[in-house]
């Protein structure tokens, strides 16, 4: 046997004859200020929670942190009075608790909103904790009276004294053993390693000494993580106890000891191995020989998820001066090595460290405890302990090839040793380590949520839970570009986010309704967000959630021309947007923009025809008023008994009559017949003003005003949509979908400006008092500031999100895009959150690009579209590869997607994962085949249990695999049209799960 495993056992075999209750196993004996504790001999500690790393973490990432960190924690470690705990836990048995906690408020803000969503947090609550565990990761800082010189431990000791004629302090905490020797290098230590910390891109920050007991008490009792419970410490009122010692001692009067407030149920050794503490039976081991071949964290922590992972925890214990515990061990390793082989081996080993510690290599002293757990009470809980104790050795032993050994001496010891914080004590031997060693062997890899909480709950590959909150106040700006091609899960992950948007607290700000989200899609994808909101609300607010197809007639005419109620003129961003607006049409087909001067034109044009149109101005033609043009209005001023002059009142006249009157509708009508419109471009292009600036403008020979008479009288003739006043109304919906499918074709040149006209209106009618604010107030019709005042207010304080869907149909059509641009710049100011969604990189410009503040990338087309990723983001050869090889669309565990992120505190990139259960999915799908059977069970069942049908029978969320089986054996035998065969089988589809719709779940 080697001389090493003789001192270990030995060691062990003591440890064993001391038989301790819990309480000897804390050191801590009281705080100093917000984060120190204070052990009983002095001793100072930090608690640093660990978020984790800000970027993804391959080869290249984990030697910079490596060398970075050797290089900054090497001072600290090169000698003794210092030392680092690092604890890293994962529990699965405490996901759905977690999970519960995290749904907790969205639930509250639906509720608040009055919809009604159940279904869809209850099926989270029960299907995320197949793939999410809950993690903790904890260091803690140590500085030890060693680190002192002789005559400054002499000092403290006479520091430590309590004053003359102190009562006695034999039951609380003792607050002379504060001192202020250490105090100045502690509070430097952990600030230093804080830094270190973020420089090498981890998050991390101390923890107040409230929460640090909390921490320390939760790894004690895992059952107990969740409580309310808060340990009383310095500072806290005292809770005057009843005197139980002596007249002379003064415990009553103080703050109870930290053990007796930690340690509420004492430990039960059940065997050799096991120990039973509060509800959970643990089997404890240390590791006592050192693994061969350093590995990093990430290959224990898979082996551990590829044996079906269960709950369990380590502990590394970090000091410095490993080669000073060495000195025994090669003597008598020299002595001895005539008799055993390794023996030599382990002389050779020191003298190579010694080597090392040479070249500046510091060598720490290592020790490692692990432990796993079970629920006492469940059925065959010895053996399932026994089972976890032995698949959790083997999983370390194939760590590097190391040795493990449950057997500890005192198990309960043993226990303790895996415990956060309570003590810098171990039962694990110690190993002498290189300090580059010991960092790549540490949790560093875990990746960080900026957020504790979110509505969006994504999800790290190896089941660490993500939250994400869309508008927070970490974002500077919310500007998000989303790719991926088709079937990658984009249109999931879109919904995902704006369900997550209405169920944000964010969205109170604006008072208890939903937020505004306007969407502009190409399709149907956004029509199951829109259902599922329009089911969960009550029936008087379903109006509030709206999904409109835009068609090319005048049922639908949109006058971008509208200003807002009362203006004679448009706002500044609204006289920009029409000038956008009037470019594109003014774009030739085949060319990306307009004539020269054609911009300049407009803009003179806009102030002219509105001038010309206003009551306002002296040499203003306003438009009169006409019975017969708007029968509504018509009937509405009869209603009113208003006076009307056939001659002289006009169209604001009726305007401003019906607001007078407080009646915002009828205003809002009447003033479409009031402002201008497409047609009146052209006499106002014949207007001397803009004549004698713009009138002999070229561009190949043709006259800049011609081309715009040309191109306004082409539009006029070619888009219905545009030939009448405003009829077309989102009316008070807040979150409305606006599909453009049937008016913004593909295939060519005058598809292309079709589609990017179209564009420019959707955005006209769904966010036109987006960029509104208490400061234009100023610029409005001063009659109306008593309407506009508190809407404005309202307005700026709402949330706000303008979505562009299949953007790449935009593509040829510059107009589109410097309004997108324009928008982008001008979102932070007004709270507007822009989302753009395509299919490649490509199809954002650069300057959009470097404006985001999320790039969410689920997929690329191929090895050319990988290259431009990482080219214009800068991304790490590790992200590279993901995003070349990981980004493989959306599975049993849900979509994965890359996402890099520009937040307040810097960049952060991650390879996260949207798992949603079969519930969300079924509302949100976008084939046809589901939405159509959705739809037929959502009239015959109501929404909430149509989908608890189709998730119980379809749990993959959709049926579009089965609908095509069954079709394809109909037509196998019968002759009939793909339609008729798909509509025969969803009819049969719809008869089935009607008649099973209301059996037990």
């Amino acid at each position: 046997m080697a001389i090493t495993s003789i001192l270990s056992n030995l060691t062990g075999a003591i440890n064993g004859m001391t038989k301790k209750n819990l309480s000897s196993f804390c050191f801590l004996e009281t705080s100093d200020g917000n984060d120190v504790l204070v052990a009983k001999d002095g001793s100072l500690a930090t608690m640093i929670r660990v978020d984790g790393i800000k970027q993804v973490m391959g080869e290249t990432e984990l030697e910079h942190i490596t060398t970075s960190l050797n290089r900054q924690l090497g001072p600290y470690l090169g000698g003794e009075g210092h030392a680092i705990q690092v604890w890293f836990s994962r529990d699965k048995d405490l996901a759905p608790q977690m999970i519960r906690d995290l749904m907790s408020t969205p639930r509250d803000v639906a509720a608040r909103m009055s919809m009604n969503l159940d279904d869809v947090f209850d099926e989270r609550e029960r299907h995320l904790p197949k793939f999410i565990t809950w993690e903790g990761f904890y260091i803690m800082l140590w500085t030890r009276m060693s680190v002192l010189t002789k005559k400054e431990r002499e000092n403290a000791r006479i520091e430590l004294k309590p004053p003359a004629l102190m009562p006695t302090i034999s039951d609380a905490q003792d607050p002379f053993r504060v001192g202020t020797m250490l105090t100045h290098r502690h509070r430097s230590f952990v600030s230093s390693f804080v830094s270190d910390l973020r420089d090498v891109s981890i998050r991390a920050e101390s923890m107040n000494v409230h929460e640090a007991i909390k921490a320390i008490r939760n790894s004690v009792y895992p059952d107990l993580i969740g409580s309310d419970w808060e340990a009383t410490m310095p500072g806290d009122p005292v809770r005057v106890r009843i005197p139980e010692i002596t007249n002379f001692d003064a415990s009553h009067l103080l703050w109870p000891k930290i053990e007796e407030q930690i340690f509420t149920r004492e430990a039960e050794r059940v065997t050799p191995r096991i120990v039973k503490l509060g509800s959970k039976y643990f089997a404890c081991m240390d590791m006592v020989v050192g693994p061969t071949e350093t590995m990093e964290f990430e290959t224990l922590l898979n082996r551990m998820i590829e044996s079906d992972e269960f709950p369990w925890r380590c502990s590394f214990v970090i000091e410095g001066g490993g080669l000073r515990s060495l000195g025994i061990k090669k003597f008598l390793a020299s002595i001895f090595q005539f008799t055993n082989g390794e023996n030599k081996l382990i002389r050779q080993a020191i003298e190579e460290l010694q080597e090392a510690q040479q070249n500046n290599t510091t060598i720490t002293r290592l020790r490692m405890s692990f432990a796993t757990w079970a629920d006492a009470g469940a059925p065959d809980s010895m053996k399932q302990i026994e089972e976890r104790g032995a698949r959790l050795q083997r999983a370390i032993e194939n760590w590097g090839n190391c040795t493990v050994s449950p057997l500890v001496g005192d198990p309960v010891e043993g226990t303790m040793s895996s415990v956060l914080g309570l003590d810098v004590a171990s039962t694990a031997p110690a190993g002498a380590v290189p300090l580059p060693d010991v960092i790549t062997m540490l949790p560093l890899n875990r990746d960080a949520s900026p957020w504790n909480r979110g509505s969006v709950l994504f999800r790290t590959m190896d089941g660490r839970p993500w939250p994400y909150q869309p508008g927070s106040s970490l974002q500077d700006t919310f500007i998000d570009l989303v790719f991926a091609p088709p079937g990658k899960g984009k249109s999931v992950w879109m919904n995902t986010v704006n369900l997550a948007r209405c169920v944000s607290p964010i969205a109170l700000q604006g008072g208890m309704e939903l937020p505004r989200i306007a969407i502009i899609d190409v399709g149907p994808s956004s029509a199951g967000l829109i259902s599922l909101l329009q089911e969960a609300l009550p029936p008087h607010l379903r109006h509030k959630a709206a999904y409109h197809r835009l068609r090319m007639t005048q049922r639908h005419a949109i006058n971008p021309f509208d200003t807002q109620l009362g203006c004679r003129t448009p706002l500044p961003l609204e006289r920009a947007f029409l000038q956008n607006f009037l470019s594109a049409l003014g774009t030739d087909i085949g060319e990306k923009k307009p004539p020269g001067g054609f911009s300049q034109l407009m803009g003179a044009a806009i102030d002219a025809l509105y001038s010309k149109f206003s009551d306002e101005d002296r040499k203003g033609m306003p438009l009169r008023y006409n019975q017969g043009v708007s029968p509504e209005v018509d009937k509405a001023i009869h209603s009113y008994n208003f006076t009307i002059s056939k001659n002289d009142t006009t169209w604001w006249d009726i305007v401003d009559l019906f607001f007078a009157k407080g009646d915002i509708h009828y205003a809002t009508l009447a003033q479409r017949h009031a402002v201008p419109r497409l047609e009146h471009m052209m006499t106002i292009l014949s207007d001397e003003q803009v004549l004698d600036v713009f009138g002999t403008a070229m561009h190949n020979g043709e006259l800049v005003v011609d081309i715009a008479k040309r191109a306004i009288s082409s539009a006029i003739r070619e888009y219905p949509i545009l030939q009448r006043p405003t009829a077309f109304d989102i009316g008070d919906s807040r979150v409305v979908a606006l599909d453009l499918d049937e008016v913004a074709p593909k295939g060519g040149g005058p598809a292309d400006k079709q589609t990017a006209l179209m564009y420019m209106l959707a955005r006209f009618v769904l966010a036109k008092d987006f960029y509104l604010g208490p400061e234009i107030l100023p610029e409005m019709n001063g009659k109306y500031h008593s309407y506009h005042g508190p809407r404005l207010k309202k307005m700026k304080e709402q949330p706000k999100c303008l979505v562009y869907d299949e953007f790449h149909r935009t593509s040829k059509a510059a107009s589109v895009r410097d309004q997108v641009i324009v928008d982008m710049r001008e979102g932070r100011k007004w709270g507007v959150h822009i989302t753009l969604a395509s299919q490649l990189l490509g199809d954002f410009d650069k300057e959009m690009a470097s404006m985001a503040s999320g790039i969410w990338i689920m997929g690329v087309g191929n090895e050319r579209d990988v290259k431009e990723t990482t080219e214009m983001f800068g991304l790490s050869a590790t992200a590279e590869e993901i995003v070349r090889t990981r980004l493989t669309g959306p599975g049993r565990g849900g979509a994965p997607f890359l996402v890099l992120m520009n937040l307040k505190e810097g960049q952060h990139e991650h390879f996260l994962v949207n798992t949603l259960g079969p519930t969300e999915i079924w509302s949100f799908s976008t084939t046809a085949e589901d939405q159509a059977l959705r739809g037929r069970l959502y009239e015959l069942l109501g929404a909430v249990r149509a989908r608890k049908v189709l998730s119980r029978r379809f749990p993959g969320g959709s049926a579009k695999a089965e609908i095509e089986s069954r079709a394809s054996r109909v037509e196998n035998r019968h002759s009939r049209s793909d339609s008729d065969v798909q509509k025969g089988v969803i009819d049969q589809l719809v008869k089935e799960l009607t008649e099973g719709a209301y059996e037990k779940v």
